[in-house]
């Protein structure tokens, strides 16, 4: 029960990583709010452990706010928020085609919604003077992405975000911890999609990206969500208490590729 009684928020509930780390902190004893953009489907994920539900767009902070005061009314506290909520945006119409209403949606879900949620769970975390953030960020943003600029550049921004937020954590003693994780290729739907736009961007066949990508990663196979909902208990759990503003890479070694 490594998250025993703390009251964990998770955004993108109903999605493959989102809802594999809401399974994840339940089973480890968590008291579980699934939220999504869909009630209905973040409803579902928290029925198969008894959890709580709630309708969260992570682009409108007069929501995130709701939630978070709600879940603080509820239970007295807010221990931990995994921000699992992202979208991928285009990678037909990308790099210099990138439209500026692809560009400013996913920034606005991906990066303002990352902004919103700390700026909403903070306060209550500095005046416990303790609870750990985990933002979901992407093996891109440490690569260059020409055929996904807005959502690399939102996940570097993730990135950033959570070493920032690592400082005003220590506010006057207080230890509220933030650290980012970058998935590398996992079996999610957001990958498939990516897969997908690629191989039609390039006249070719979904499996052949796929393919391609498996090449280069040293594992040679695509990850699972769980094993990113690890990483998430890892870091939500105690056993990561000395561990802040970091950025923990769960991407089958695809960061440190050979290319000599």
């Amino acid at each position: 029960m490594r998250v025993a009684d703390k009251v964990c928020l998770v955004t993108g509930g109903a999605g493959g990583i989102g809802s594999e780390a809401a399974r994840t902190l339940a089973r480890e004893g968590g008291k579980v709010i699934v939220t999504d953009v869909s009630e209905t489907d973040a409803a579902a994920v928290a029925g198969e452990f008894g959890g709580s539900a709630a309708k969260l767009d992570v682009s409108d902070f007069a929501n995130w706010q709701s939630v978070v005061d709600r879940i603080v009314s509820d239970h007295g506290r807010i221990d931990v928020l995994a921000h699992c909520a992202g979208i991928e945006g285009s990678y037909v119409n990308a790099g210099l085609d990138t439209d500026l209403e692809t560009w400013d949606k996913v920034l606005k879900v991906n990066l303002t919604g990352s902004f919103y949620g700390l700026k909403a769970v903070f306060p209550p975390m500095l005046r416990q003077r303790k609870g750990s953030v985990i933002l979901v960020s992407s093996i891109v943003s440490s690569m260059a992405t020409s055929s996904g600029v807005a959502y690399g550049a939102s996940k570097a921004g993730v990135e950033h975000l959570a070493r920032s937020f690592a400082i005003i954590g220590l506010r006057d003693g207080a230890r509220v911890r933030c650290n980012s994780v970058h998935p590398g290729a996992i079996h999610t739907r957001m990958t498939d999609n990516i897969f997908e736009e690629l191989a039609e961007k390039a006249g070719v066949a979904t499996e052949v990206i796929e393919a391609s990508v498996k090449d280069i990663i040293p594992y040679g196979e695509r990850g699972e969500p769980a094993d990113i909902a690890n990483m998430i208990l890892f870091l939500a759990s105690d056993e990561s208490k000395y561990a802040s503003g970091s950025d923990f890479k769960v991407d089958g070694a695809w960061h440190v590729t050979d290319v000599g």
